[in-house]
């Protein structure tokens, strides 16, 4: 028994030596000796930094050149204005710098420290960039040294935000141009010559036709639309058969319509408008002295009020004006021409109070060179009825040149017909010649 207690005593003793032993050997290093040597590599990292910064601060670049990259250059020079910085800042496109190289990140970095200079002290700013050429490289090594008295307070300035920079840039402030102008030009020419004895017969005739139209529109982009449009059409015919007159005009019109519109929703205005028409020259027949239509004889005037709908598709272009509230104004100057146009004998004018007009104007793009242009315009005084539906279909053969098909039927009960005759009347032609728009 005696003898297995040693056993376990000498085992226990073996294995706790080394434990011991390792103990001994750590608190053997003295405390001293470990921070001195902590301090010694803080102390030699420390000076690697300080030389390092004495090295950057007391470098000079000796080249004959002005520098070695030199997209260093706006940072070393004398203080300079440069455009592109503050383009870079304001998001404009600059076509001098490329999109996309390896200098990006560099360029970027260079314009942002220009830019914090500007921005916190634009006071040492001294040169700009387009007469960099008076700075000297030399002057990159000068202080800079305060022209003021530093020891005097300076009155405080006024806070203009345009201080600091250039006074020569050529800003021009336009403002903005609300009007929007159209004009058409087309005129036709047509001739006809046969001979005597040819087959069928017939006589030589010239005819002419021009029409000159112009708009002028004004919107403000917000609710106020104010459109004005004038529409001019004169043609001619000669016919050898008419032996009372060297020629006759086959279509005549001046008219003039002026609209303001008052924005209600995106399609919708409230609008009042005037329609006036009349036309140039004598309405004539052949072998006939006798004057059916003139200058002013005779004159209308629509003036309503009431809402417009206006549609503005890819192809397709759309304005309709219903007025419930519309009155109208008759002129005839030739007396004896007043029961021709609805006018009591003898009279030169007639007035219609009370009534209501429908007028839609729209075209239609309907392939590539043809268009289908339409102007339909009804009005009634709850007695009489005067309806009209201009039809121009255009073929446009190049830029200047097209051809033109007009339709237009009209109604009109207000006048004195004569026995056997309709309130219906249709008119038609078919033109080719120049056309332009501008």
């Amino acid at each position: 028994m005696k003898k297995t207690a040693i056993a376990t005593l000498l085992l226990m003793v073996t294995i706790s030596l080394p434990e011991v032993s390792a103990q001994r050997s750590k608190r053997s290093i003295p405390k001293q000796t470990l921070n001195d040597s902590v301090a010694k590599i803080a102390q030699l990292y420390s000076d690697s930094l300080l030389n390092l910064s004495h090295r950057f601060a007391s470098w000079r670049y000796t080249g004959s050149d002005t520098l070695s990259n030199p997209y260093y250059y706006p940072v070393f020079s004398p203080a300079t204005f440069f455009t592109a910085p503050v383009r870079q800042a304001m998001a404009l496109k600059n076509p001098d710098i490329p999109l996309r190289t390896n200098a990006d990140t560099l360029v970027s970095t260079v314009y942002d420290a220009l830019n914090y200079v500007y921005a916190t002290t634009p006071w040492v700013v001294r040169y700009d960039e387009r007469n960099t050429g008076e700075a000297k490289v030399q002057e990159i090594a000068k202080d800079i040294k305060p022209e003021v008295n530093l020891s005097k307070k300076a009155p405080a300035a006024a806070n203009d935000d345009n201080d600091y920079f250039p006074n020569d840039w050529d800003i021009v402030v336009r403002r903005p141009n609300f009007w929007k102008i159209k004009t058409q030009f087309g005129l036709k020419i047509a001739q006809t010559h046969v001979s005597d004895n040819w087959y069928k017969g017939g006589e030589n005739n010239m005819n002419w036709w021009s029409r000159f139209y112009v708009e002028a529109n004004y919107n403000n982009k917000q609710k106020v639309e104010w459109n004005n449009s004038l529409e001019m059409k004169l043609g001619f015919i000669t016919s050898p058969s008419d032996k009372k007159h060297k020629f006759k005009a086959n279509d005549d019109l001046i008219r003039l319509i002026n609209k303001l519109g008052l924005r209600a929703t995106k399609h919708w205005y409230y609008t009042i408008s005037l329609q006036s028409w009349t036309q140039f020259y004598r309405g004539l027949k052949a072998n006939d002295n006798w004057v059916y239509s003139d200058f002013m004889s005779p004159f209308y005037s629509d003036l309503s009020i009431g809402m417009e709908y206006k549609l503005n598709v890819k192809n397709f272009n759309l304005t309709a004006n219903m007025a419930p509230v519309a009155c109208k104004f008759t002129y005839v100057d030739r007396k004896y021409l007043a029961t021709s146009f609805g006018l009591k004998e003898n009279r030169h004018t007639k007035f219609d109070p009370i009534g209501s007009t429908i007028t839609i104007n729209y075209t239609w793009n309907m392939f590539k060179n043809v268009s289908w242009r339409s102007r339909i315009y009804y009005f009634t005084n709850y007695k009489k009825a005067l309806f009209e539906w201009e039809n121009t279909f255009n073929l446009r053969i190049n830029k200047y040149l097209s051809t033109e098909l007009f339709l237009y039927p009209r109604f009109d009960d207000s006048v004195n017909r004569a026995e056997g005759d309709s309130y219906f009347q249709f008119r038609e032609y078919l033109s080719v010649g120049l056309d332009i728009s501008f």
